[in-house]
């Protein structure tokens, strides 16, 4: 299974939390203009990017897939 990218993720949080993007601006600390041009060009840096992913699997509640904190057993 693939991981989203982080423009799907933010989409996500956009539309599970009824986030507009002012909301997701003051969430991710940049302008609107910013979160506008990720939403739509989708080119996010890798620093944003970890954001996007540590707030995604936060709220959504999923395990990371090659978070550190697994355990052998998870691996196996």
């Amino acid at each position: 299974m693939r991981e989203r990218t982080p423009q799907a993720m933010l989409k996500w949080i956009s539309a599970e939390y009824n986030m507009s993007t002012s909301d997701l601006a003051r969430m991710f600390q940049r302008n609107p203009r910013t979160i506008t041009l990720w939403l739509k060009e989708g080119r996010i840096s890798v620093r944003n990017g970890t954001r996007i992913r540590t707030s995604f699997y936060f709220l959504s509640g999923e395990r990371e897939p090659l978070s550190a904190g697994h355990s052998l057993i998870d691996l196996l």
